[in-house]
């Protein structure tokens, strides 16, 4: 109760009674970014550009699954009533605040595919910190949810990496495999 109290303070502070809708570009950036349907517009497109676009897109599209999937079981067992003036923003106390699916799913979705095509991770890291002020922003998450939700991501993306690693991080810099040997020569090293 007191660290709701305290994020409660933090976020009037940032952002006094929030907002519905965003008032500079970024901030209406933002809220199409948290929309989990542009994710998946973004992982069609990105599976287009060939194989290694293909393998990023499912490696990010699992990610965000598996992390959406994770996440449900622990907001039934958190039910963390949502930000104060979450009503007035038209968001009703049907879900738990913690942790942010909308996070899990952003967040876990940019780190897989950016496992795949590493580039990916400077355009796709603005994304979702534009995403994930937006739900600051408009008082749907407390910004400790967003913290859970990455949490959540994060796990994940290390889990898949883990798991199966990409393609170009079991390479080595002569283009074999990582952890073959090759042959040994038979002459032993030069004296």
């Amino acid at each position: 109760m007191r660290l709701v109290r305290r994020e409660e303070r933090l976020m009037w502070k940032l952002i006094g009674t929030g907002s519905r809708r965003g008032s500079s570009p970024a901030s209406r950036a933002g809220d199409l970014l948290r929309m989990p349907l542009l994710w998946h517009a973004f992982a069609l497109a990105l599976s287009r550009t060939g194989p290694r676009g293909r393998r990023a897109a499912l490696r990010g599209s699992a990610c965000s699954a598996v992390a959406v999937l994770l996440h449900l079981p622990v907001k039934r067992v958190v039910r963390r009533r949502r930000p104060l003036g979450s009503r007035m923003m038209g968001l009703g106390p049907l879900t738990s605040s913690f942790p942010s699916g909308h996070t899990a799913n952003d967040l876990s979705f940019m780190l897989g595919a950016s496992q795949e095509i590493p580039p990916l991770a400077i355009p796709l890291s603005l994304a979702t910190m534009g995403s994930h002020w937006s739900l600051i922003r408009s008082r749907k998450h407390y910004p400790s949810d967003i913290v859970g939700g990455g949490a959540i991501a994060i796990a994940v993306a290390a889990t898949a990496w883990f798991v199966r690693p990409p393609r170009w991080a079991g390479r080595r810099d002569d283009g074999r495999r990582a952890g073959h040997r090759g042959r040994m020569d038979r002459a032993g090293p030069m004296n």
